[in-house]
């Protein structure tokens, strides 16, 4: 049986933010895999999620960085993270309050105890998981690695597909040390919890442990009717960077090449292989080639990106259950401060909030710009900022010529309606931008601890970000013996 390269997807593949690990650059990564002509790459960085972003840019770019126009086609991102799973977390809210020696117990193995697992994420929700387990594995699960275990894995695994690693896998590991009954029972944890979303990783490169383990994946999958996929453990892109990604383990460990304890792969086999070289090896079972694309096709991408960079992402925000949505409740706070503000009278006053309304109601029907919610979001923290006693400035701009922000309490001062204002400025408004802090002038007080109640734990799922290092500020040292 023949395959190209469009019949295959692979589904382990580290970048530069797999920190002194993986030596492909995201756009090195993306541009080869686009060039082979891959339907689609996923990416699976050890521990973070800091590659996401600009691997889903590169992945649609129809330009380079000059401008010029990209000649192969488009590829499907597929976001991943190879996670570092523990048996439990249980360490409390923060670092310092750490019990080092509890964590001893309930992990005697130390950083060996830290095992692999891969998740991606399906659609948006399983971005969003995958988001807060990222999160959570820094603040609550750090050691050695930040860390998740099942109890947060099974707590989010909605929109989120599951594979299974490596040999440093909890499966794995198990089947290398002979206790195929324990990988069999952890393989039906992981079924349980994502269905027909988990699969095994089956991969040779040229590993005897990972030889010896390959038909004890195949007996797993066919007792437990769980899928294999074919996958490569890329670090690098072209066969003939080993030696340089050896160089980056040494810098990793601060050894030298010549040090007969410095970590290494051993063989050359770690780089984006094409998918007569899969077949090569996994030619006598093609269906786990072939299963790469089935499970590529079950990531709804589109939802990703929609969500990511169409319209506006905003927090979830509470409205009392009497209103059916945030702009049923925009227009009442705002005719509740028509009558404050004493314009409920004024002809002019009521027509250009009915247009400001109108504004926002289309925006929202024909763009899914949510300005009403957004608005709503920035009332809540100028109050309360006033609340907490920080100066904050009457406003600027085209959001100073709004009667609706005059009437929601966010603006004050001078009517912008005798000085001929216009709020139509405001209809180019920088989705990607909101209103910042200097927007508004707060001075004075300590506005540290504002905590808006739209914020909810479910949405703040920022990702905690790394230091930009120039690789060659490390270089020095690891051939200086």
């Amino acid at each position: 049986m023949t395959f190209s390269n469009k019949d295959f997807v692979h589904f382990h593949t580290h970048s530069e933010y797999s920190q002194f690990d993986g030596l492909a650059k995201v756009d090195d990564l993306v541009m080869q895999a686009r060039k082979m002509g891959f339907p689609a790459i996923a990416i699976t960085d050890h521990g973070n999620l800091m590659s996401w972003i600009k691997f889903l840019q590169k992945c649609r770019a129809t330009k380079d960085k000059k401008g010029q126009d990209i000649p192969y086609a488009p590829i499907k991102p597929i976001l991943g993270c190879e996670f570092y799973l523990c048996r439990k977390m249980d360490m409390g809210q923060n670092q310092e309050k750490r019990d080092t020696e509890q964590i001893k117990k309930t992990q005697p193995d130390g950083r060996r105890g830290n095992r692999h697992i891969n998740l991606y994420a399906t659609n948006f929700q399983g971005y969003k998981n995958i988001c807060r387990m990222s999160q959570q594995s820094y603040l609550e699960g750090f050691y050695f690695d930040p860390r998740i275990d099942l109890d947060l894995l099974s707590k989010h695994s909605e929109g989120v597909m599951c594979g299974s690693a490596c040999l440093s896998g909890v499966i794995n590991a198990n089947l290398m040390y002979g206790r195929y009954d324990k990988a069999k029972e952890i393989c039906g944890i992981f079924k349980e919890i994502f269905k027909d979303q988990f699969f095994l990783e089956a991969m040779y490169h040229g590993i005897n442990e990972e030889k010896a383990i390959i038909p004890l994946i195949f007996k797993l999958s066919s007792e437990l009717d769980v899928p294999i996929v074919a996958t490569n453990d890329s670090h690098y892109i072209m066969s003939d960077q080993g030696e340089a990604q050896e160089v980056l383990l040494c810098m990793s460990q601060q050894r030298c090449m010549k040090d007969p304890k410095r970590l290494k792969f051993g063989h050359m086999e770690f780089y984006l292989k094409s998918a007569e070289q899969m077949a090569k090896i996994f030619g006598y079972a093609p269906h786990t080639l072939t299963n790469s694309l089935v499970m590529a096709e079950r990531i709804n991408t589109k939802d990703i990106e929609e969500n990511l960079f169409g319209g506006m992402r905003l927090p979830k925000f509470d409205i009392p259950e009497k209103y059916k949505s945030p702009y049923e409740y925009l227009c009442d706070l705002a005719q509740q401060g028509m009558k404050q503000v004493g314009w409920d009278k004024s002809q002019k006053h009521i027509d250009a909030l009915k247009m400001e309304l109108e504004d926002i109601k289309i925006a929202k029907d024909n763009n899914n710009y949510d300005f009403s919610t957004y608005f709503l979001i920035v009332r809540d923290y100028i109050q309360h900022a006033r609340d907490k006693g920080v100066l904050v400035g009457p406003g600027r701009g085209s959001g100073y010529a709004s009667v609706l922000l005059r009437c929601i309490g966010v603006t004050y001062g001078v009517d912008p309606l005798e000085y001929n204002m216009l709020w139509s400025r405001f209809l180019g408004f920088d989705t990607k931008k909101f209103v910042k802090e200097s927007d508004f002038g707060f001075e004075g007080g300590d506005f540290s601890d504002i905590s808006l109640k739209a914020l909810t734990d479910e949405e703040r799922n920022w990702e905690l970000l790394s230091e930009d290092r120039a690789l060659e500020d490390d270089l020095g040292g690891v051939d200086r013996y």
